[in-house]
């Protein structure tokens, strides 16, 4: 027995082993591939139409390179949009490639494997801002790493979304990194000088005329057969084009007097922001990119960057950060399992000691489960397939199954134990009677469920985790429960045994000196007694 638990507990090392060298990855829920892949496509602002459409070709035929070499056929379509993308931007400077691929049941190239290769046959364009791709996946909806800076000027959160994004690209299989911080059109911004402030001038009223020539100011509103018109006096439309124009535009001092801008004012050209995000009322940027879970680890990925790139990120920039997306919701769910998990276990140990009128009975079957977790850790190394939320449903299913087969093991275990057989032979005995029941409940369960486990079709991979963790999990929990159980029930039976005969050879001592105890003090009031004798005749 103690070879049989000693093998047991080096399966359970086995294991911890194997999760913390990330040998065996944890996901939220499997993200098998979609059908559409989407590139977006921006320009800066003010970019001529040719030159997007233009490139437009360029990326489609880089595209048709790229299935080339993967040496399969499955783009079915492919749909170009210019001036506006499918998430509502609007522009001359975009535009978008939409992709509609085959079924992933049906190609062996996944969807980041594709975009990879399509992203290294993009040449470096004049002006291009950047070129996204972006892969569609079932499950959870959301990037696979997405992360909230916040704290700080629109400036420095892009800075720090640049420095994010460059570490992102560093981890293997991460891909398509980017923001909801977009760059707009040039601004021209205004700052009043030494001179400009000498005048009397201030930054408000110098605004209010810039806007008014620009802009138009309104001087009249009259009826014209029963339609309002506003009269609004501005700049000719050539002069409002011009910066020559605006560098010359005579402003109005308080005193009367006039002058250039230019004499009154330091102008700038700055590229400002298409929108700003608030959170908590802070302005926010979302960094989010994806993570290929043939290559990589998202939990990994996102572990390493918490550790070493977000920290220096917060020292350097002054920032805030935190999940967002699935991670925001993992963290949730698993913080409800870590929850749930003790007052299961719980409340069958209270059921379980209420059967069998015994706390010790209960921890012996309690004590099997995790052992037989250990088939089920080892069936997704095996396969290759991380641990999702649905292994850990398929490890509750697990749990209840394997309690039952350990119970029906220990109520014949205890009628053995009534007529008076050995614990050794006992263990024996009832590992006999029912092992057809315990390996017919496992076999046929597995052979139920092992369909699925070949299945390549979409809708299949949300439940293979699941699938694996019951099916290995019998297939171990089977060998624990006729095995390692009659083990544990032999030694605990020598354990109470032992504690028996201390507690027996503790009472057999207490009664000894009990017994020494009462002859002493005969002894003593005889003594007494004599001498009360000698002393008075």
């Amino acid at each position: 027995r103690r070879t049989t638990l000693a093998a047991s507990i080096a399966g359970i090392c086995l294991v911890i082993g194997l999760l913390a060298g990330g040998k065996i990855g944890f996901s939220f829920f499997p993200q098998p591939d979609g059908t559409t892949v989407t590139a977006t496509i921006r320009f800066t602002a003010g970019s001529p139409p040719d030159r997007v459409a233009d490139f437009i070709v360029i990326a489609k035929q880089a595209l048709f390179e790229a299935e080339k070499e993967t040496g399969e056929q499955f783009i079915q379509l492919v749909l170009t949009r210019q001036n506006e993308t499918n998430r509502g931007e609007t522009g001359s400077n975009i535009g978008e490639i939409l992709v509609e691929l085959s079924p992933g049941d049906f190609r062996k190239t996944s969807n980041s494997a594709l975009a990879r290769a399509w992203q290294k046959r993009i040449p470096d364009t004049p002006g291009l801002e950047f070129f996204l791709i972006a892969t569609t996946s079932g499950g959870v909806p959301g990037a696979d790493l997405d992360f909230q800076l916040s704290g700080a000027s629109p400036e420095v959160l892009k800075f720090a979304s640049i420095d994010l994004q460059e570490s992102l690209l560093l981890y293997n299989g991460v891909s398509s990194p980017r923001d909801d911080l977009s760059y707009g059109k040039e601004q021209l911004i205004f700052e009043l000088s030494s001179v400009g402030q000498a005048l009397g001038l201030t930054s408000r009223s110098l605004g209010e005329q810039i806007r008014a020539n620009f802009e138009g100011e309104l001087i009249q509103i009259f009826q014209d057969k029963g339609s309002e018109v506003e009269v609004k006096v501005r700049l000719a439309r050539s002069a409002r084009e011009s910066s020559q124009s605006l560098e010359s535009l005579p402003i109005v001092l308080p005193s009367g007097d006039t002058s250039p801008l230019l004499n009154l004012a330091n102008l700038r050209v700055n590229r400002g922001f298409d929108d700003l995000k608030h959170e908590n009322g802070l302005l926010a940027v979302r960094v989010s990119a994806d993570v290929d879970s043939k290559l990589n680890n998202a939990n990994t990925v996102r572990a390493q960057l918490e550790r070493d790139v977000l920290p220096q990120l917060v020292q350097k920039y002054g920032i805030d950060w935190k999940n967002r997306g699935r991670a925001q919701d993992q963290s949730e769910s698993v913080g409800d399992i870590k929850l749930a998990l003790p007052l299961s276990l719980i409340m069958i140990f209270i059921i379980l000691t209420w059967v069998f009128r015994s706390y010790l009975w209960p921890i012996a079957v309690l004590s099997i489960i995790p052992f037989s977790i250990v088939g089920a850790i080892l069936g997704h190394w095996i396969l290759g397939q991380d641990v999702t939320m649905l292994s850990l449903f398929g490890i509750f299913g697990l749990c209840g199954i394997v309690i039952n087969d350990s119970i029906i093991l220990i109520v014949v275990y205890q009628e053995m134990r009534a007529k008076g057989i050995n614990a050794l032979e006992a263990a024996i005995a009832a590992g006999g009677k029912r092992l057809r029941a315990v390996f017919l409940t496992s076999f046929t369960t597995i052979v139920g469920i092992a369909p699925i486990l070949f299945e390549q079709a979409e809708q299949a991979q949300f439940l293979k985790p699941m699938v694996i963790s019951i099916s290995f999990g019998l297939l171990f929990g089977t060998f624990i429960v006729l095995f390692l159980l009659p083990a544990l029930l032999v030694g605990m039976e020598s354990i109470r045994s032992r504690f028996s005969r201390i507690r027996s050879d503790r009472q057999d001592s207490d009664d000894m000196n009990q017994q020494a105890d009462v002859l002493a003090a005969s002894s003593r009031d005889t003594l007494t007694r004599e001498d009360l004798l000698t002393s008075n005749p």
